[in-house]
């Protein structure tokens, strides 16, 4: 019984992944024909809720923008401590530390000065404006004070992902001279469906932006802790492959 319900799980599984890659096929072929085209002309700034959101989800706009002489920040909220919820005896702080040292490096190879790179301490999985972390989150956005933020698309369908975009709505609420942008990571692997198309943008990156991407993906999802399995988590194919397209889809807030 316990056999064939496996072999039950392991199909309805398949079944999913299948009608995700669908998905994910026809969202590229849509918003080749219905999203019109970003190219980022000033400082901007990308909120990852994790080390490795902003590289999944803006590589190629981040070496774009640096390319055109623009400032570009990088805050991470959490130290992605949860990728190893339960799974061998590595402590929260060393997967932190980890996680961390991939992300200095893998940003600094995309050209991101250290000094523009931030990480905060709302725990992962947790992360809710009312943590004494949104104070100096909004304060570092005082300060940096970039013309746009990137933040995670509404429709993730991962809650600190959700959170984020939220606190930085509410953050910035006042601040209308700052220009809002919803970038994409777990859209693509979700069962989103309503979508702003008006508002959305493609960034087609050259050969060598996609391919300096996908290096910098490599970097955060194949180096493994002891316990054998990589320190991002293992993440699904499929996502791994809505990823790697060689270009980033954007949507306009404001």
């Amino acid at each position: 019984i316990c056999s064939e319900h496996l072999q039950k799980l392991t199909e309805c599984q398949m079944i999913k992944d299948i009608i995700r890659k669908l998905r994910v096929n026809a969202l590229h072929g849509i918003a080749n024909i219905r999203a019109g085209s970003i190219e980022p002309k000033e400082s901007l700034l990308i909120i990852a809720p994790h080390p490795d959101d902003e590289v999944i989800g803006c590589a190629g706009l981040i070496q774009r923008s640096l390319n055109k002489g623009n400032d570009v920040y990088v805050i991470i909220l959490t130290g992605g401590e949860a990728s190893h919820n339960g799974c061998c005896g590595i402590t929260s702080q060393e997967l932190i530390t980890a996680r961390r040292g991939l992300a200095i490096n893998i940003n600094r190879k995309l050209g991101i000065p250290t000094k523009n790179l931030f990480f905060l301490d709302y725990p992962d999985g947790k992360i809710s404006y009312n943590h004494q972390e949104t104070d100096k989150l909004s304060r570092l956005i005082k300060n940096i004070h970039p013309h746009a933020i990137f933040i995670p698309h509404k429709g993730e369908g991962w809650n600190d992902h959700i959170q984020a975009g939220n606190i930085i709505r509410r953050i910035t609420k006042e601040m209308t001279d700052i220009r809002l942008y919803e970038y994409c990571v777990w859209f693509w692997y979700y069962n989103t469906w309503k979508i702003d198309w008006k508002n959305a943008q493609l960034l087609n990156m050259t050969k060598e932006e996609h391919l300096k991407k996908k290096k910098a993906i490599d970097k955060y999802i194949y180096p493994k802790a002891p316990c054998g399995k990589p320190w991002s988590g293992t993440l699904p194919k499929i996502f791994i492959h809505a990823n790697r397209w060689n270009k980033e889809l954007y949507f306009k807030i404001r």
